[in-house]
């Protein structure tokens, strides 16, 4: 009623998901997703919501947040921060082809240059500090082959963040969690992006990077799926430029 999305007719528990609470909601006014906050807080919760509105007033296919005649966008259910947003058509293509990652790299480079002009910061909270961090606590858990691999990568990621050439990469907001589950398609068409529980501002190299250990990589083999590679990076670059210190990186 607050919200003026008319009278319920359906909740139903969403089993997904890791980090929050989420159920369908279906209403007189339309379809929606309801999402209780479990770890993010109520001072970090705006970052993310304001940038979803700002990205689908800027005509990306994201998820709205619904806001109340005071235009609030946060509210609060049983004590806990929760959003209300429009909830995405289609299905996830779990399996995807070139086609389908080169809608993702041109959805992405969308992304980052409407997020240019963003007014709002939050680090990404899931960069070099937080591996740093959570590398010893994992450390138990891993084959002697692991250590080595993870210890090494982490001593290369900390001496590549002090270099002049990171300092010169472009930064902005990066959605940095662009999963294969995280993308709806309706047919071949890419119908939407969800899920910015992650953003934050860095390279915007580094949410391609994600995208590509992710969309196009064979999951039997863990090897980089070329074609697939190609059709994103180059769908990106038709976009927004890669600069050739971006590229050597």
């Amino acid at each position: 009623q607050r919200l003026g999305l008319g009278a319920l007719r359906e909740l139903r528990g969403i089993e997904g998901g890791i980090e929050n609470t989420n159920y369908f909601v279906d209403t007189a006014a339309g379809r929606y997703v309801l999402s209780l906050f479990e770890r993010l807080t109520f001072e970090q919760l705006p970052f993310y919501l304001r940038l979803m509105q700002h990205l689908a007033r800027c005509g990306l296919p994201v998820p709205e947040p619904m806001a109340d005649a005071a235009g609030v966008i946060l509210h609060t259910v049983l004590g806990k921060p929760a959003a209300v947003v429009g909830r995405l058509r289609g299905e996830h293509r779990l399996a995807p082809d070139a086609a389908h990652c080169a809608s993702v790299g041109a959805v992405l480079a969308r992304m980052h240059l409407a997020g240019a002009d963003f007014p709002m910061h939050q680090p990404n909270l899931r960069g070099l500090d937080w591996w740093t961090e959570t590398v010893p606590v994992v450390l138990p858990h891993l084959s002697a082959e692991q250590v080595v691999l993870i210890e090494a990568e982490l001593a290369f990621q900390q001496q590549l963040a002090g270099s002049a050439a990171f300092a010169a990469l472009p930064r902005g907001v990066i959605h940095a969690d662009l999963f294969r589950d995280n993308v709806m398609f309706e047919g071949d068409r890419l119908a939407g992006v969800f899920d910015f529980y992650f953003a934050g501002v860095d390279c915007l190299l580094f949410d391609v990077a994600v995208a590509l250990n992710d969309w196009c990589i064979d999951l039997a083999t863990g090897q980089l799926d070329e074609p697939r590679a190609t059709a994103l990076v180059a769908a990106y670059d038709t976009r927004r430029r890669i600069t050739p210190n971006e590229r050597r990186l």
